[in-house]
């Protein structure tokens, strides 16, 4: 049985990737930034970290000699990262050097999956084309910025030390547990609020006409087991369907969905400029693997629009 490190594991992926690995018979252990009052939810072993702070990052991994550590602990808000620079580097770049460290002192035959983003093309999707892990990486923003800066310290572990590197760059993901501060999330809040009263049936969106990949996340987090098992050691993996969806395409579902009639209006505080009209990427090295998407993105919000209907529901339950 293969034991598997899961940094960021009560995160939204990271819980989808705690659970899938469970249910195939791996060894999980979870790291958490802070001890979590609801921990005793979680079916595997919680332990409490702070990846930026190195002694403690060593101590865990010459704890637990991991077969495999999946790193996706991050500030990974991009829109956050504009105001808080330097907590982003510090956790996203540094708290990966603690850990590349880590392992190289203290378990150098464990795998470490680096949980990149799609977004360190950033400019380069101006070009239109499908990118390629091999294309030029063009971040535009503090956050694609510092995943950049985590990739090349990963590769340049692997090269100097021999460590065991896979790095992947997913699309957007989608399903249960997406935090609010998402997009996807907050329409879906929205809607439901309004839908119970407790706000006017107006969906405030930014730019509808911008196009990218959405996944279901537990398609993203059965692309991180398949690399766990087939991944190519210093090779990197687009995740990606290969479609483009406008934005636009899932305000119409959502709006399908609504139980009352809902007005759209353009929020300019929601539009973000520059955005490259169209998001696509080639993720054939991954699909030699045997991937494929098999959830649509649609069935990804509809669910999660049923757990925000749940949650209000709830709250008014409460407050009535």
């Amino acid at each position: 049985m293969k034991s598997v490190f899961v940094t960021g594991a009560t995160g939204f992926c990271g819980s989808h990737l705690c659970r899938l690995l469970e249910e195939r018979g791996y060894a999980v252990t979870g790291a958490t930034h802070r001890i979590r009052s609801d921990r005793t939810s979680y079916p595997y072993p919680l332990v409490p970290i702070d990846i930026k702070e190195a002694s403690r990052t060593d101590c865990t991994i010459l704890s637990l000699q991991p077969d495999v550590v999946c790193h996706l602990a991050a500030q990974s808000v991009p829109r956050f990262s504009w105001d808080s620079q330097e907590e982003t580097f510090a956790v996203n770049t540094g708290g990966s050097v603690n850990l590349l460290n880590a392992i190289r002192k203290y378990s150098p035959k464990t795998v470490l999956l680096y949980a990149s983003t799609i977004r360190v093309y950033g400019l380069r999707f101006h070009s239109r084309t499908p990118v390629k892990e091999n294309d030029l990486l063009w971040p535009s923003d503090p956050y694609s910025a510092s995943k950049v800066l985590s990739e090349f310290a990963c590769l340049d572990f692997a090269n100097r030390f021999g460590l065991r590197v896979i790095i992947t760059r997913a699309f957007n993901h989608l399903g249960p547990g997406q935090p609010i501060y998402d997009a996807f999330s907050d329409w879906c809040r929205q809607i439901v609020l309004a839908e119970y009263g407790f706000g006017k049936p107006v969906l405030q969106v930014g730019n509808l006409r911008h196009e990218l990949d959405v996944l279901h996340v537990r398609d993203v987090v059965r692309a991180y087991e398949i690399l766990i098992r087939k991944g190519r050691i210093g090779h990197i993996y687009n995740i990606s369907s290969g479609r483009a969806y406008a934005l636009g395409e899932f305000v119409d579902f959502l709006l399908s969905q609504s139980r009352i009639p809902i007005r759209v209006a353009v929020d300019p505080m929601r539009v973000r400029n520059p955005v490259p009209p169209v998001m696509r990427a080639d993720a054939s090295r991954l699909m030699a693997l045997g991937w494929r998407p098999e959830i649509s993105p649609f069935t990804a919000i509809g669910e999660l629009l049923t757990e925000w209907r749940g949650k209000i529901e709830k709250e008014s339950r409460n407050h009535g």
